[in-house]
């Protein structure tokens, strides 16, 4: 084909063969590490719409001998609710667009499908614009509902991001989260604030990680040390250390200091259709539209194994009440999903 003759049925036809000959082909998109989530989620898979994680919760149970029955104890039977998302990718490329511009050059006629540089390069885009958006809407999107079917979609409407399952979880009071209170006199003081939450876990517990505000993360390390004539590299390693070891990872758009037992937090997705692929090529005016949909969601299996900064005003509830503070945190969480 000569340059300059591209047509969109030609296009549409690479498309399609490449993303048969690759049907992988958009697996970063989804399961990058690129998406921060997916550095701790375990993956569970053969889930559209709801799943369902039957727990058991106790607390304290040993008490001195004594030949009367005695209650103490109470087991907790939550059946916590996790859901995921339907998302889709609904792109219109016009051949015309592609007439004198480089992109022209990708095609060529003597490749395979499977090599095709034009088909590569869409798909390639696609993949990489999917997790871009991703790394972004599983942080701090909020689902809206009146979403469905807009011409103007919100990426920070189409799902809930960990911030919005946080909250959530937050302000549950019959399943409640493991609340942290922190003084508001320590807003000013990076450093004691981020310890001050650490102090606050619950001890012999496994939890790797703290989550913490981008701004926060950035105050608490300046705030640590300020190398005269030095710029700070918040990568080095030693710099995502908390005083007590555990990993301190700043998250563009989170509002709250957070933690979880190790194991808590899950990845729900179909199998089926996820990693996302290809559905459908279709041309319509002179316009090559390209089909892309899969299911995607992210959610803590226990609510009283995530731990949460909470304010003065919310003392009261989570860490004060007794039979929570007393709940059993395993070393290690073993769920049947």
């Amino acid at each position: 084909m000569a340059k300059g003759n591209i047509k969109v049925e030609d296009i549409k036809n690479e498309v399609v063969r490449y993303g048969n000959a690759n049907p992988m082909a958009l697996t970063p998109a989804v399961l990058s590490k690129e998406i921060l989530l997916n550095q701790f989620a375990k993956p569970l898979s053969k889930v559209k719409g709801k799943w369902s994680f039957p727990s058991i919760l106790l607390t304290n149970l040993l008490q001195a001998f004594s030949d009367k029955w005695t209650d103490y104890g109470t087991a907790q039977f939550n059946n916590k609710v996790a859901k995921n998302y339907h998302l889709k990718v609904n792109l219109p490329i016009n051949p015309y667009d592609v007439y004198g511009s480089w992109v022209e050059d990708l095609y060529e006629e003597d490749k395979t499908p499977d090599k095709m540089p034009i088909s590569k390069y869409i798909v390639d885009m696609l993949s990489g614009k999917i997790t871009s958006e991703l790394s972004t809407a599983t942080i701090v999107s909020q689902y809206d509902e009146t979403q469905v079917g807009s011409s103007s979609p919100d990426l920070r409407k189409i799902m809930n991001g960990i911030d919005a399952v946080v909250n959530g979880i937050a302000a549950d009071v019959k399943n409640p989260a493991f609340l942290i209170p922190i003084d508001a006199a320590l807003s000013n003081d990076p450093i004691a604030k981020v310890n001050a939450f650490e102090r606050g876990l619950p001890q012999g517990v496994a939890i790797k990680q703290i989550l913490v505000p981008l701004e926060l993360f950035f105050d608490y390390v300046e705030a640590r040390e300020t190398p005269a004539n030095e710029t700070v590299d918040y990568n080095a390693a030693y710099r995502k250390k908390t005083k007590y070891g555990r990993d301190l990872i700043g998250v563009p758009g989170l509002t709250k200091m957070i933690a979880w037992v190790d194991g808590n937090l899950f990845r729900l997705y179909d199998r089926k259709d996820n990693p996302a692929q290809i559905d459908d090529v279709q041309v319509q005016d002179y316009v090559m539209k390209i089909f892309i949909q899969f299911h995607l969601g992210y959610d803590f299996a226990v609510n009283q194994y995530v731990f949460v900064e909470s304010s003065d005003a919310e003392k009261k509830r989570g860490l004060n009440d007794a039979k929570q503070n007393a709940l059993y945190y395993p070393n290690e969480l073993t769920l049947t999903v």
